[in-house]
Parts: structure tokens; sequence; C-alpha cells
């Protein structure tokens, strides 16, 4: 039997999670496991996550004792899981009902290779889930390896998230690097783009990317750029092929 496994990460998404749980839930094609990760909050988000997996079998939850950061937690987490495939969600943002489905669907000729991605395009929505712009993201199933690797090194354009792919192919990119604080899910996408895989965009929009003031991306702009700095280095040889 082939496991489908969603992990939800979240640190302190109180006001968002069971939205995103619900989202997770409903999926149209079920996920056999949903895995919410949270990172030590303290902002009653593990009396939501409790609540809900008092109702839902499916669904395991993973309370950190202490702060790992964003990397660590969805990095060990998915090491954990029993799944053959894996999609992610972050706590405060919500999942299409077809989303799983579509992606499914988009990367069934390639299952037995595992070396598919399915990802879809993505709605920018703001605090209160109002829409801001959507990102099309279709334009990356058309490139080869190369040419997507050089799009995702120059970030001069929306990049895939939350995309759907075979734990096997996780691990073989590497994973989340736990050194990350920022930009860990650009470094993983590096590597992801550098392996031999097929990328197949499912046609529709798949997740509601919510920006409300309150993520690690408004931290302040040092921070952005001595993280930025540091992934660029550490994928030097990736990139300098790429660019």
């Amino acid at each position: 039997m082939v496991i489908s496994a969603c992990l939800i990460a979240s640190c302190d998404n109180a006001p968002y999670l069971a939205q995103a749980i619900a989202s997770v839930r409903a999926q149209t094609r079920p996920f056999d496991l949903i895995v919410v990760a949270d990172d030590a909050s303290t902002d009653g988000s593990r009396e939501v996550i409790r609540s809900m997996a008092a109702e839902e079998p499916r669904l395991v939850p993973v309370l950190r004792d202490r702060r790992l950061g964003p990397a660590g937690n969805r990095d060990l987490a998915i090491r954990d899981m029993r799944a053959d495939w894996i999609s992610q969600l972050d706590g405060d943002d919500k999942m299409a009902p077809d989303k799983h489905a579509a992606e499914w669907e988009a990367i069934a000729p390639f299952q037995d290779r595992i070396e598919a991605v399915g990802f879809s395009d993505v709605l920018l929505v703001d605090a209160w889930g109002d829409p801001l712009e959507c990102w099309n993201l279709a334009r990356y199933a058309l490139m080869d390896r190369a040419e997507r690797l050089t799009w995702m090194a120059r970030r001069s354009a929306p990049i895939p998230r939350d995309m759907l792919l075979s734990r096997h192919l996780y691990l073989e990119a590497g994973g989340y690097d736990h050194a990350l604080p920022l930009y860990e899910d650009w470094d993983f996408k590096l590597r992801l783009a550098a392996c031999r895989a097929v990328w197949r965009h499912s046609g529709i929009t798949g997740t509601q990317y919510r920006r409300h003031g309150a993520g690690l991306s408004d931290a302040p702009l040092p921070e952005h750029e001595l993280w930025l700095a540091s992934v660029r280095q550490r994928n030097a040889a990736l990139m300098a092929g790429a660019v």
C-alpha cells in the first residue's frame, strides 16, 4: 500500500491553525496520514492540535519541547514519517480541496519511478484571507533541469511551494538544513531542483499562502541579507552551473 502524508508545520499559528488542519482533512483525495509538528508554541496552538487529533484518527501530533526552528521542525518530522509520498502546509496557510488529488493525478504516470514532483499555483492572501495576487507557476513544468535550477537560483520569480514528492526524493535532496533560520526552503529547493526528477503542474491553485506580518519573513533586513548570502555560499557550486 502506498501511503501519502501531509506535514503541517506550525509555530504560534493558533489564530489560523484550525483552518489549516481542516483544509487538509477536507481533501477530495484524503491523505492517509496528517502530521502536525508544533515547534514549541506558547499561544494555545497545542490545545487546538490535541482537540482536533481527538476527532481525527489520521492526525498525529508532534509537540516539540524546545524550539528547533522551521528547518529542524520540518526535517525531523519528515524523517520520522512512515510515508511514501509527502506534501506540506504551513500552519497559517490553507490547502485547496482538490490540491492533493490534482497533484497526484499529475504525477501518476511517474509514481513508480519515485522521481516526480507535483505542484500547483499559489494564491497570496492577507491576514484575513483576502486575495492579494496569484502566482502562476506552470512554467516550471516546461523547463529542463538546468533551466529550472537557473530560475530557482535567480529568485526573480515566485517559486513553487507545498509540493507533492516522494519521501525518497526528499532524502535524496538532503532535506532541510537545521542550521538555517531563514531561507531554508529556498536552500532545499535548489538542491531538489538539481535532482533528476520530472516536475508536473496540477493545473489548479493549490495553496492559500497567508502574509500577516508576524512570520519569519518579516525579520529585519540585515537578517535576510545574512541568510540569503549563506544559502548562496552553501550552494555556490550548483548556482555557478545554473546562472
